[in-house]
């Protein structure tokens, strides 16, 4: 892959935030990196992509999305990664997840890759987590690991820390093309070759993100339509902070994502759609604010954010207006309710959500958070619940 070297970024404390980076070209053959060049960009060669991928999981959530469409992303991500998928798929009048199993165990007879897959809803998640720091993932009345995107993420992190992994990427289902799945995942090998940090996020910008209409040809825009509102809220309030404007975030809601697995481990969660934007909250108040961190990040060492812009389009299917909502108040409450929020960034909010909504009003209400979940305890709660679990399933 050629992409953009790392340049210009702005510090909060011990967090850097670089400026987005561009791929370059999706294949280097032939490329040679010329030592002290100046041509801005980086041949990262396959050994050192390979390197990267034996130890990265690629972390697949996924609810109800079509057959041929989950076929499409996990066929895509590169085969020297573990795929783990966590499935939150209905199980009622037809068995959505037995389809995924079924639909992962073809593709494992043919590749002979690795593929973890787990049900969300599993009760064995929750005879595992009850009683430990993290049981505020299950529902009071159920005891099931509650329905939500950053549940079922963090799941995968407790899993891949089971499996003694260093890093996790994360792949929306909601993608048509898989050749863009791939994209993805080699943007963030590339990222944790190129950070200068052993504790990193590379967080994904979409050159362009186009929805299904009944047109032959998507609509692509340049910026989704709930991301440019964070974006702007997130920016404002770090601007007012520091008394500097900045436009430096420009991935607030990337749901494609990889982390350092330490890193992972040691930082809190947030539910639902809170979880993308709810990282960089976390650590602008834990790396900048509070300056400080988990000693186990080690003293006075850098965490990374790295954002690269894709070359492909991301391709979805269009969500109704009620899904986008709960995204825009879920993301704007992760900064609503931290400390970089005051009079002024909550006016700012409200003007957004006005914008958003016409006359209507709006209460945000505050993100659920779980505690870091450490290395020992992932591991100790992955094993109590392979040990009683029926819907575990691992091929490879």
């Amino acid at each position: 892959m050629l992409i953009e070297k790392l340049g210009d970024f702005e510090d909060f404390g011990s967090l850097r935030v670089y400026k987005p980076i561009r791929i370059i070209m999706l294949d280097a053959m032939g490329y040679e990196d010329l030592s002290g060049s100046t041509t801005g960009a980086n041949a990262i060669g396959y050994s050192s992509m390979l390197e990267v991928a034996r130890r990265t999981a690629i972390a697949v959530p996924v609810k109800d999305e079509p057959l041929f469409k989950f076929k499409g992303v996990i066929a895509g991500v590169p085969r020297a990664s573990p795929l783990i998928v966590i499935s939150a798929s209905a199980r009622e009048r037809g068995d959505n997840y037995e389809n995924e199993v079924e639909a992962a165990r073809d593709l494992y007879e043919r590749s002979g890759r690795k593929i973890i897959l787990t049900w969300q809803r599993d009760p064995a998640w929750g005879e595992a987590i009850k009683g430990t720091r993290l049981d505020g993932l299950l529902e009071e009345d159920t005891g099931l690991v509650r329905y939500g995107k950053g549940e079922g993420m963090l799941l995968g992190v407790l899993l891949a820390a089971y499996y003694g992994l260093d890093y996790i990427g994360f792949v929306d289902s909601d993608n048509y093309t898989p050749a863009t799945v791939h994209e993805y995942v080699w943007a963030y090998y590339a990222g944790f070759v190129l950070s200068r940090s052993s504790n990193c996020i590379v967080r994904l910008k979409w050159s362009y993100k186009g929805k299904l209409e009944s047109s032959e040809l998507p609509y692509l825009r340049r910026r989704g339509r709930v991301s440019k509102y964070t974006n702007e809220a997130l920016n404002y309030a770090i601007s007012l902070a520091r008394k500097v404007e900045t436009d430096i975030i420009n991935t607030a809601n990337s749901g494609e994502h990889a982390i350092t697995l330490n890193l992972a481990l040691n930082m809190e969660w947030a539910g639902g759609y809170s979880v993308e934007p709810y990282q960089l909250v976390y650590l602008l108040e834990k790396c900048w604010m509070q300056r400080e961190f988990p000693s186990c990040v080690g003293e006075g060492r850098n965490v990374d954010v790295i954002q690269v812009e894709t070359l492909s389009p991301h391709i979805h299917e269009e969500r109704e207006e009620e899904h986008l909502l709960d995204m825009l108040k879920q993301s704007l409450a992760t900064i609503m309710y931290s400390a970089l929020c005051n009079d002024m960034v909550r006016e700012r909010i409200k003007s957004i959500l006005r914008e958003y909504l016409g006359d209507k009003t709006l209460d945000l209400e505050k993100p659920r958070v779980y505690p870091p979940p450490g290395r020992e305890l992932a591991i100790e709660i992955v094993e109590r619940y392979i040990s009683k679990s029926r819907d575990f399933v691992i091929f490879g």
